[in-house]
C-alpha cells in the first residue's frame, strides 16, 4: 500500500525531479528511492509535468503505454509510442500536453551524478542519445520495474539496499538499450502487440472484458495470448485487469470524493463485496480500513 510522501521522499524528489509539491503529485503513484524513482500517473496527470518549460535535475526516461502523451520541447512535440522509451536529458525545458484521458506511462527519473558515473563506464556514447530520442528497451525492463515497485511497496528490512541494487540494473538496462548495445529478437513485434492489449486494458478497465477480447486487440489466438501475456507481465490478463482496477480505486479512495460503493462501480467491479475481496487480497486491508489508514 502506498505511503504518504515523507520529508525524505520530498527531498529525494526535489533532487531528481525538481521542486514538485505533494499536491502536484496527488494523482501519481510514487516509488521514491535512491538513485532512481518511478512515477505513474493514475486517474489524473502529474501537474508538475504539465508546467510549461519545467526541467528535471536528473535524467528522465518515459516508458510509454499509449500514443497520446505529447512532450513539447524546442518548438516541437514528441509523441510516445507504446512499448518505447523516450529519454530526456537533465535541465532541458519541456512540458506535457494536456489530454482528456490520464497518460499511460512509467517515468523513471535518475540522479544525474549517479547516472553519469554509470554512463562513464561505456567507452563511446552518442551525445544525442538522451535528447528526446526514442528507443526500444530490453525485454527485462518491465520485469525489473515491477520487481522494484513490489520491493518498494513491501517496506521490508533491507529495502533500501535492494532498491539501490535494482536501480543499478534498471540504469544499465536503459543505457545499453539507448546506446544500441543490445540485440532484439523478432519477438519484439509480439511484445508490442501485448503492450497494445495492455493499453486497451488501461483504457477500458471499467468495462466487462474477456481474454478473447484482449487477444483480438493483439491479433493473437487466446491461448497463445494468455501465455505471452503472463510471460511479459507475470500475471494472467484478468489478474492484470484486477490490479489496474485496484490501483485506480486506491487513487479515488485517497481523493475522498466518492463512496466505497461508487469507487467499486467506477472501477468495474460488479458488487462492493467483490471489490472488497479483491482489494483485501491485493492490499492486505479492506477499502474502509485503507481509508482509516490514510487519515
Amino acid at each position: 500500500m502506498q505511503r504518504h510522501l515523507t520529508e525524505n521522499d520530498i527531498a529525494i524528489i526535489n533532487r531528481q525531479v525538481g521542486e514538485a509539491t505533494p499536491e502536484q503529485l496527488r494523482y501519481v503513484e510514487c516509488f521514491v528511492a535512491e538513485p532512481l524513482s518511478l512515477f505513474i500517473p493514475a486517474v489524473g496527470p502529474c501537474q508538475y509535468a504539465l508546467a510549461r518549460n519545467h526541467t528535471h535535475p536528473g535524467y528522465s526516461f518515459i516508458l510509454a503505454f499509449d500514443r497520446n502523451t505529447g512532450v513539447v520541447t524546442d518548438g516541437r512535440t514528441v509523441y510516445t509510442e507504446p512499448g518505447m522509451v523516450v529519454a530526456i536529458e537533465p535541465d532541458s525545458p519541456h512540458h506535457e500536453l494536456t489530454q482528456d484521458e490520464p497518460p499511460r506511462y512509467v517515468a523513471i527519473i535518475i540522479d544525474r551524478e549517479f547516472f553519469e558515473a554509470q554512463l562513464a563506464q561505456y567507452r563511446y556514447h552518442d551525445p544525442e542519445a538522451f535528447h528526446y530520442r526514442s528507443f526500444l528497451p530490453e525485454p527485462e525492463l518491465i520485469v525489473l520495474l515491477r520487481t522494484f515497485m513490489n520491493e518498494h511497496e513491501g517496506n521490508l528490512p533491507g529495502r533500501e539496499m535492494l532498491l539501490a541494487a535494482m536501480g543499478m540494473r534498471i540504469i544499465h538496462s536503459l543505457i545499453r538499450a539507448a546506446l544500441g548495445l543490445t540485440s532484439h529478437p523478432s519477438a519484439v513485434v509480439v511484445r508490442l502487440e501485448i503492450h497494445r492489449a495492455i493499453q486497451y486494458l488501461h483504457d477500458h478497465f471499467s468495462e466487462r472484458l474477456t481474454v478473447a477480447d484482449l487477444a483480438d486487440v493483439a491479433g493473437i489466438s487466446p491461448p497463445h495470448f494468455s501465455r505471452l501475456f503472463r510471460r511479459e507481465t507475470g500475471h494472467s490478463p484478468l489478474e492484470y485487469l484486477i490490479r489496474i482496477r485496484i490501483q485506480r480505486s486506491r487513487i479515488l479512495l485517497r481523493a475522498g470524493t466518492d463512496t466505497i460503493t461508487s469507487v467499486a462501480l467506477k472501477c468495474g467491479f460488479a458488487t462492493p463485496s467483490h471489490f472488497a475481496d479483491c482489494f483485501r487480497k491485493q492490499c492486505g486491508v479492506s477499502p474502509s480500513e485503507y481509508l482509516k489508514y490514510r487519515e
